[in-house]
């Protein structure tokens, strides 16, 4: 699993948690496990028609109905839940399977003692996220034992697991960003970018929906479209680069493969996020700290971001995710988006009529509260409400919500509109006719030679050939090559690996993403502090010790580079001093060697320019695309091989 996205997330969560420890905890009533335990689910027969018994009533109600339209069984059900049943599906808080032990200890703190069985059964939640590295069969039991719960419930509501990207390669893709062992691997979001190929991406979108269905996943974390206009920001790696035009087809793609063309029990939903673009970060800080909470415009570019939002709106979206910053002077107050009528209402509702899930970001009410820092936290709940969220990703206290309601201070007709968006998606992915999976078909159902192959495939295409000095590339198999930074094993495949560079006839120098210093947390929180550990620094630069490496093994060998791109880094030393140049997008080595040595043609395209220098980084505008003054290369940017 890539260690920075891991562990990065990981402390996202665990700053939210911890946060939440000096939060009083109101006391939970046990009685009402007893109250809500109602059995098992029958199958029964009413006029020919076999149902389950969601409600263990005997009879057939209309929510229990597939045939049925979705509204009238959505009504159905509503009438039928208490208050605490409805703010219930408000909360999307972590599941965790085979985690960490160490983040494992935190969560439990954090719970007080609830378990995930008490969350579903006590506190009504039926939606969860994935965290952890457990095995593709393991996660399929554990959801199955958690279905089995909420089927045991009153109404029998079934839970919606969710998960951020697990396709990425071990040392792919980023912050929020994993490499799930056992499913097939392909490049990051910027790597389909480089490609070009709007039918890969959907290809890999029905492929990766048809692996998370297999394990019980029905709802994607993903993709980004905000766009990569700021080089400096960490999030780069997720997006779909610099272009609106380009981000919205990909969108499009991405959201068509994992739904398909309508929602039903083969779709898997996509989770649109960080509207309205989360790209334009004053100075590239990214706002999971409060030294990046704002977002600012200084090209006058705030609707340049909005359009593959809004391609995805008229193309299905079901779920949009909102970023944690400021849209500073963009709307009537400078608040986060989560608690920003403006963004959430008047323009995400009123005028791109999207009609969906809000989901905000995870613990925007205990965590990274940005412009309503002052507000206690039942405050908090009632503007983010007032503003337009439907649900809370990463929070698990509902009982705030219901309060809100008892006090008279939200209505409980406000409360249904959300309920009814969310019910909405759970009726349409078919959840209620069959919730669980079949852990016997877990392991031919994902990591199939096929998909291996075509994700393969896809990292070919995501290649991006920078320069190719003398033309080079590609190598002859039969040289002595010193490698660093990849699998010798791998690459002894094309060539004799030898133990120094000095003996090479070429060396092959990977360099990871660029990754200096630390983000200043810009609040002197302790879990802020450790958290700023994992956000680099604005400097994308490498540092000494590479440039060190570059200027030996070009002086004493020929140097060929790949650099791993998934955020931007000033390549002009390094395009000086190499023969051959190539930018990653994450990639196995088996993909980088197959390029170097020939067996692969590199035809993708730069998602974005690379600067040639900090200068002209810093002289940017964050929300304008590929406006430094002098790239070294241009977004669009790639070259081939002769025929």
């Amino acid at each position: 699993m890539n260690k920075i996205g891991k562990y990065t997330l990981y402390l996202l969560v665990v700053a939210a948690f911890l946060w939440a420890l000096n939060i009083y905890l109101k006391p939970i009533s046990h009685a009402k496990v007893l109250l809500n335990s109602s059995g098992e689910v029958e199958n029964k027969i009413e006029d020919n028609f076999l149902y389950r018994d969601l409600n263990k009533n005997g009879k057939l109600d209309i929510y229990e109905d597939s045939r049925q339209p979705v509204e009238s069984r959505v009504e159905d059900l509503l009438s039928k839940m208490t208050l605490e049943e409805k703010v219930g599906q408000m909360f999307h808080p972590p599941v965790l399977i085979k985690p960490d032990p160490l983040f494992k200890s935190f969560l439990d703190a954090m719970s007080g003692g609830v378990s995930m069985e008490e969350f579903i059964s006590l506190k009504h939640i039926s939606h969860f996220n994935f965290y952890g590295e457990a095995a593709p069969i393991d996660i399929a039991i554990r959801l199955n034992q958690l279905q089995k719960v909420a089927e045991e419930t009153r109404l029998g509501i079934p839970v919606t697991f969710s998960t951020d990207p697990l396709h990425e390669v071990p040392r792919g893709g980023g912050i929020a960003a994993f490499s799930l062992d056992g499913i097939s691997k392909w490049p990051s979001q910027l790597g389909f970018a480089a490609t070009r190929d709007t039918d890969l991406i959907f290809k890999f979108g029905q492929i990766a929906s048809a692996e998370y269905r297999a394990m019980g996943f029905r709802t994607g974390l993903h993709p980004m479209s905000d766009l990569a206009t700021e080089p400096r920001w960490a999030r780069n790696f997720g997006t779909f680069g610099s272009n609106a035009d380009l981000s919205s087809e990909m969108t499009v793609a991405y959201v068509k493969g994992f739904q398909g063309d309508e929602i039903d029990k083969n779709s898997v939903h996509t989770m649109v996020k960080h509207f309205p673009g989360g790209g334009p970060q004053e100075g590239g800080l990214d706002p999971h700290l409060k030294s990046g909470e704002n977002q600012i415009y200084p090209g006058n570019n705030f609707d340049y971001h909005l359009k593959p939002f809004q391609a995805a709106i008229d193309n299905g979206m079901k779920v949009v995710m909102p970023y944690y910053g400021i849209p500073k002077g963009q709307t009537d107050e400078d608040v986060a988006m989560a608690f920003n009528k403006y963004i959430l209402t008047d323009l995400l509702r009123d005028q791109m009529n999207f009609e969906g899930v809000v989901c905000t970001d995870w613990g925007v009410i205990e965590g990274r509260h940005w412009g309503v820092d002052d507000l206690s936290i039942s405050e908090r709940y009632e503007k983010s409400i007032n503003a337009g969220v439907d649900q809370y990703g990463g929070e698990n206290k509902p009982e705030y919500v219901v309060d809100l309601v008892n006090e008279g201070k939200i209505s409980e007709e406000r409360i249904d509109e959300s309920v009814r968006r969310i019910l909405t998606n759970k009726f349409e992915l078919g959840l209620f006719e069959d919730p669980f999976v079949d852990e016997g078909l877990v392991s031919e159902l994902v990591n199939k030679v096929d998909y291996i192959e075509q994700g393969l495939d896809a990292q070919r295409k995501s290649v991006v050939l920078l320069s190719n000095k003398d033309n080079t590339l590609p190598l002859p198999k039969s040289l002595n090559i010193f490698v660093d930074g990849m699998s010798e094993e791998e690459a002894a495949n094309f060539g004799n690996v030898v133990d120094s560079h000095e003996n090479a006839d070429y060396v092959l120098l990977f360099l990871n993403t660029v990754f200096n210093g630390n983000q200043p947390s810009g609040i002197d929180r302790v879990l802020d502090n450790m958290l700023s550990t994992m956000f680099p620094n604005m400097d994308l630069n490498y540092d000494e010790e590479i440039n060190t490496k570059i200027e030996k093994y070009s002086q004493e060998s020929k140097l060929i580079i790949i650099s791993d791109l998934n955020r931007p880094a000033i390549l002009t030393t390094a395009e000086e001093k190499s023969l051959g140049l190539i930018g990653t997008f994450g990639v196995q080595d088996k993909v980088i060697l197959e390029t170097i040595f020939g067996d692969n043609n590199p035809s993708g395209k730069l998602p974005f320019e690379i600067p040639s220098s900090m200068e002209e980084v810093e002289s940017q505008n964050p929300d304008v695309a590929d406006d430094t003054n002098n790239p070294i290369f241009e977004y669009g940017h790639g070259l081939s091989y002769p025929e």
